[in-house]
């Protein structure tokens, strides 16, 4: 992956799923936690969030990572002392480049559909950095990593709690039944449609691949 290592992640995502060009994430990112906190309310224990000001006509995004998480992703390897930074930095650019591309072809997009697609993308994500290092998990290995011990905030009420963990178990299921990565063309097949459905449409895609 080229450029710093945000951009890398969205042009990462931007040719898995053959999308346009969106802004580069860089220039959105804002690492203060005292400015974030007075533009959207950023919880103490938050380290990553994507901020949505809307206005009549207009959409303006601001990508918070916190300031540690941004200094621990220098050098774009990862290891196992900054993997946490890795996944939020993941994360935070899979939602970014949804919000960008939904505000384009002006669709609405749930709570829920975010961080859905974040889950998978973190899978997609960590998966091509671990590969560039020469490091090929299986991905039954890699699904129990990533989804089968979520770590929730204490912060999280009830109805969030079930949001992330819904998501989590929806993400693990869909990325289960990826076609494996020697099977390049019908997966790039199955990740560019699957990006391209509405959010009640993943969830059904996801449930008819698992019954």
């Amino acid at each position: 992956m080229d450029g710093g290592p945000l951009y890398a992640l969205q042009t990462e995502l931007e040719q898995i799923y053959a999308l346009a060009p969106a802004p580069d994430v860089t220039g959105f990112l804002l690492s203060d936690r005292e400015q974030a906190t007075a533009l959207g309310g950023v919880a103490p224990d938050l380290d990553e969030a994507v901020l949505v000001l809307e206005e009549p006509g207009t959409m303006n995004l601001a990508l918070f990572l916190d300031a540690d998480v941004v200094e621990q992703l220098a050098g774009h390897d990862v290891r196992t002392d900054n993997l946490g930074a890795w996944l939020l930095a993941a994360e935070g650019v899979s939602h970014f480049v949804c919000l960008v591309r939904r505000a384009q072809l002006d669709w609405p997009v749930t709570q829920l559909e975010l961080e859905l697609q974040g889950e998978i993308d973190k899978f997609l994500l960590v998966e091509r950095l671990l590969a560039t290092q020469g490091v090929r998990l299986p991905a039954t290995a890699l699904l129990r990593w990533l989804f089968d011990y979520p770590e929730l905030r204490t912060s999280l009420d009830s109805q969030e709690r079930w949001r992330y963990r819904l998501a989590t178990r929806l993400a693990r299921s869909y990325c289960r039944c990826l076609p494996p990565v020697c099977s390049e063309e019908a997966r790039r097949r199955s990740l560019r449609e699957f990006y391209r459905l509405a959010g009640a449409q993943k969830v059904r895609r996801i449930r008819s691949l698992t019954h």
